[in-house]
């Protein structure tokens, strides 16, 4: 080892090292003398020209540097996890301002562990013998046993801590605590700097910073800055710079990424950056077209991570791309390997901790980055066969399936009790869009005993957050499944919903035919349920778009069917709606038959909120017929009513407004 050497220009004193390789190591020993304060860069690989923001990060990794930060050695951890994600790029620049700044005057070792190249990696034992020669330890002179080195490696740290000052061991793609243990000094006065693609939490002294992807702005600033230093009259950056940003997110805001097609359009003149954009939108091909020459690619780099994993957790890496959503939860993931929910939590901790996959959010959620992503798809496709994923899709869309009825029906139990259950309503606001994600995939693998009962319920929640164009989507894949499938029951509801997506929308002249043709299939069926309310919703179509006599027809015909049922709440609300449609055909005797016969209804459901609308209408249609003081009885009950409902802030003020006037 001591066969290799650098030439350095200017005063070095103190030892410097830079280490790729073993078998490429060049160092320069420490001067005999030792009369000026050493600048250490040689030590250092080149800070990186084109180094962009991290301006947080850079902070937090320079105030750990800080000689005065800690009385006890201080390892600074960067990782943000995943391959090409700057950690390195950002170490080295907050290493290069340590040393300009003065607070390493003993020098700095620099070694790339290559930690998870598995025939390159550089074994602890190898590393110390490479900072022995680093500091001027003859190899004849290395003691025979690895206890004797590193005893005799922090003496030297030792030696020169009281000599010179301060020593910077710059410790770069480390894969394990095991790897870089016995390299930390046992001196004080120095530091340690780590890069690693795992969360190293075990680590002592350590400061974890974790490093993500670059912000929009940043990342498209890289693209540009990268252009003009390879050609400094190179306009395409500025030209287009729309299409900077879309390049800049296509790469995932990743700076492996972004150097690479920065790389390619130096390379390529001629390559407008809009072209090579419009190449990196086909997802198939996209982690293929992001490489530069033998050394530059994103999957290469994330295969060194990939092979670092267990048999179960690449396979839980493999299987997460099957979800479509942007996270996963815990549940979900163990449905789709099958696995408890204990070992899938272990599993995904490991992923986090090697950075394959990101915290989601809220706790407990984890999602991918867009290009492990679709590597992950990638490796897949590549390892798993056809069954094993086809078991996966079933797991995920049955836990979707299930998940999404516990939910509805415990809101609606809630609901119907005067409640709120607000675990249920943070699970069906989290997974939103995963639930449509899931209505897409077994719509892609061809599973309609599930798409139709999840169909129903998402529709459902979507009705309820009002989300029309994403309701009326969802519930035109049912329809057509429930044609295809030929189930006349889940094609009838399917139909339903459809025309209640389009009755809220106020599309009245498209919802009637819907709605028609679901009140056939519920009458060939028999089902006198689903009969009576699609002839109430067709009745308060017809209402709000002013055709009465029709929608008299309507819910006269569903009366008496609720009433059969015994749905003493449908009733009610049937009586109070036909009372709303006799007096918008002038007929105010009939309409306060209706509600008087709907406030009886309302009161032997016990529903409170029905029962207090009632008596505010009763209390208008007494004042719109001259009866004052009835009016005054109606609205006083009725504020009553609301008060008792929880409604008092809102229609009860409106209540008391006419009381007051």
């Amino acid at each position: 080892m001591n066969q290799s050497s650098n030439d350095l220009s200017g005063t070095v004193s103190g030892p410097v090292v830079q280490a790729g390789h073993v078998g490429q190591l060049h160092i320069t020993p420490a001067a005999p003398a030792a009369p000026a304060a050493p600048t250490a860069l040689a030590g250092l690989p080149p800070d990186v020209p084109e180094f962009t923001g991290r301006g947080t990060a850079l902070d937090a990794v320079t105030a750990g540097l800080r000689p005065d930060s800690a009385a006890s050695p201080l390892v600074v951890s960067t990782l943000a996890g995943t391959a090409g994600i700057g950690k390195t790029a950002l170490a080295v620049r907050a290493a290069h301002d340590a040393v300009a700044a003065g607070w390493f005057p003993g020098g700095v070792l620099f070694i790339n562990l290559q930690g998870y190249d598995v025939d390159r990696a550089v074994r602890p034992d190898i590393a110390l013998s490479v900072f022995l020669s680093a500091l001027g330890v003859p190899d004849e002179l290395f003691p025979p046993t690895f206890q004797g080195r590193l005893s005799l490696y922090r003496s030297k740290l030792a030696e020169i801590a009281s000599r010179h000052g301060a020593v910077l061991v710059f410790l770069d793609n480390a894969s394990s605590t095991e790897q870089i243990g016995p390299l930390l000094p046992a001196a004080p006065t120095h530091r340690v700097l780590v890069t690693s693609r795992h969360t190293l939490g075990d680590l002592p002294g350590s400061r974890i910073v974790d490093v993500g992807v670059l912000e929009p702005a940043e990342a498209a600033a890289l693209i540009s800055r990268t252009l003009r230093t390879r050609r400094p009259g190179d306009t395409r950056a500025q030209d287009e710079p729309d299409a900077v940003r879309d390049l800049a997110a296509l790469c995932g805001h990743l700076p492996l990424a972004l150097a690479v097609v920065a790389s390619i359009l130096a390379g390529d003149p001629d390559q407008s950056v809009g072209e090579l954009t419009a190449a990196l939108r086909d997802r198939a091909t996209r982690l293929e077209e992001l490489t530069y020459g033998q050394r530059r690619s994103v999957a290469a780099a994330f295969e060194l991570s990939y092979a670092r994993l267990t048999a179960e957790e690449a396979r839980m890496f493999r299987l997460l791309s099957l979800n479509l959503g942007q996270q996963v939860s815990l549940a979900a993931a163990a449905a789709l390997t099958g696995g408890s929910v204990p070992r899938a939590r272990k599993q995904l901790r490991a992923l986090r901790d090697a950075h394959m996959i990101e915290p989601g959010e809220p706790h407990g959620w984890v999602r991918f980055h867009d290009l492990l992503r679709l590597f992950a798809e990638w490796r897949r496709q590549e390892e798993d066969d056809e069954a094993s994923v086809e078991r996966a899709v079933d797991g995920l869309l049955v836990h979707y399936r299930d998940s999404a009825r516990d939910a509805v029906e415990r809101l609606v139990a809630e609901a119907r009790a005067g409640g709120r259950d607000e675990a249920a309503e943070e699970w069906l606001d989290t997974e939103r869009l995963n639930l449509r994600s899931a209505l897409h995939l077994a719509q892609l693998h061809g599973r309609s005993a599930v798409v139709l009962p999840l169909a129903h319920h998402v529709s459902w929640l979507l009705r309820r957050q009002q989300d029309w164009s994403a309701g009326l989507e969802v519930c035109d894949m049912a329809v057509r499944f429930a044609r295809a499938d030929t189930d006349q029951g889940q094609l009838a509801l399917a139909l339903y919903n459809k025309g209640d997506f389009l009755k809220h929308k106020q599309d009245y002249g498209r919802a009637l035919p819907v709605f028609a043709e679901a009140l056939d299939g519920y009458r060939r069926l028999g089902d006198r349920a689903g009969e009576a309310r699609t002839l109430h919703s067709m009745g308060t179509v017809a209402r709000r778009d002013r055709q009465y006599a029709e929608a008299e027809r309507y819910y006269s015909a569903a009366l008496p069917l609720f009433r059969a049922l015994d749905d003493q709440q449908a009733t009610a609300h049937t009586l109070f709606n036909l009372g709303h449609t006799a007096r918008g055909q002038g007929d105010q005797e009939l309409a306060e038959d209706c509600y008087r016969q709907g406030l009886d209804a309302y009161q032997e459901a016990g529903h409170l909120i029905g029962r207090a609308r009632t008596l505010h209408r009763l209390g208008l249609l007494a004042a719109a017929t001259d009866r004052p003081e009835l009016a005054r009885r109606h609205w006083e009950q009725a504020r009553t009513a609301y008060e008792a409902a929880g409604h008092a802030e809102c229609c009860g003020r409106k209540v008391a407004a006419l009381l007051d006037g």
